[in-house]
């Protein structure tokens, strides 16, 4: 008999990636987490939620087993990663995110929709409002965005910009304004502008309100693609946005370029989608949902590039920084000389 030259290693292994995935929404929904930050038994947690004694110690050996719990005489609690991320009772709180998350990039229709094909209504629109709740998207992603990404952004810019600089900002499309909320807080004489489309723009006004910034932060509402964003910018936040530019993409890296002060900086997150369009994988497969919905959205890196040259733009060589999300790194550009 011939056997097999290739091992299964890597689908039995997606398998199991699956399955524990399968656990931490359990966990997250059952709040078993809630219950954890010291050693305590499962009878206590049983007597607390009134789940089966039984089967929840079967279901936390599982959680203990995967590495989001640890175990110890028979008694549960969680790892500092988990304490910090999935427990209801830490400010940092992922759980509610990453559920939203999963649901909003899930693959449970990608079978229908690749045999029937894609919605003609949300394909002609290809503007997302029909899959996305971009309001709760902003207010979820508060949090989100202080696990890696607003440090990453902070220790970045402060490679440029005087701690006492009095910079004005603007944070485009700036979903719950934390990136501008974070950077006014470090640099005490900066201030500016948060613009966001109107369903959306009272998330971030709730935030500068809770963090007395009204006097330093306003919010502006309409659409940055046809609306003015205004001007004499020192420093342009763009995270994520020209992605989805569509063929608007020159003319608002133009909108942008022309925004700023001619030493002004622009800081760009990107998807950095290959020209073929098979990596990174954490956006082609996170996105993947929206687009056999219908939507062509996800511009590339190589004509994100072409449209900033376009625009006057030269990238800043920075030192590496690292962020919460694989591949979502941000970069500066200013305005050649």
């Amino acid at each position: 008999m011939e056997y097999p030259t290739h091992s299964p290693r890597k689908f039995l292994g997606m398998l199991q990636q699956y399955r524990e995935t399968q656990l931490l929404f359990a966990g997250i929904s059952l709040k078993v987490f809630d219950y954890l930050k010291h050693d305590t038994s499962t009878e206590k947690i049983a007597s607390m939620t009134g789940y089966d004694e039984r089967n929840l110690t079967l279901f936390l050996n599982s959680l203990a087993a995967i590495g989001l719990l640890e175990k110890n005489n028979h008694q549960f609690r969680n790892t500092p990663e988990t304490e910090l991320f999935l427990s209801q009772n830490s400010p940092y709180y992922l759980g509610e995110y990453l559920t939203f998350w999963n649901k909003m990039t899930g693959l449970d229709q990608v079978e229908e929709l690749v045999r029937l094909g894609p919605d003609p209504a949300i394909q002609e629109q290809n503007q997302g409002k029909e899959l996305f709740d971009f309001r709760k998207l902003a207010r979820l992603t508060a949090v989100e965005a202080r696990t890696g990404r607003v440090q990453s952004f902070l220790r970045a810019a402060a490679q440029f910009v005087e701690p006492t600089a009095p910079l004005r900002i603007l944070d485009l499309g700036g979903g719950s304004g934390m990136m501008a909320i974070e950077f006014v807080r470090q640099f005490p004489l900066a201030s500016g502008v948060i613009f966001e489309q109107p369903g959306v723009a009272d998330v971030p006004e709730e935030f500068v309100a809770e963090g007395h910034l009204e006097h330093r932060l306003s919010i502006m509402r309409g659409d940055f693609m046809t609306d003015p964003i205004g001007g004499n910018y020192d420093l342009i936040i763009a995270s994520g946005i020209l992605d989805f530019a569509n063929a608007n993409l020159k003319e608002l890296t133009t909108k942008i370029a022309q925004a700023l002060t001619p030493s002004g900086y622009l800081y760009l997150v990107s998807h950095r989608v290959s020209d073929d369009y098979i990596s990174p994988k954490e956006s082609i497969v996170g996105w993947l949902s929206s687009h056999l919905a219908g939507l062509d959205i996800l511009q590339t890196r190589s004509n994100i590039e072409l449209a900033l040259t376009s625009a006057g733009f030269r990238k800043t060589e920075i030192k590496p920084l690292d962020g919460a999300i694989q591949n979502l790194m941000g970069e500066f550009y200013t305005l050649a000389k």
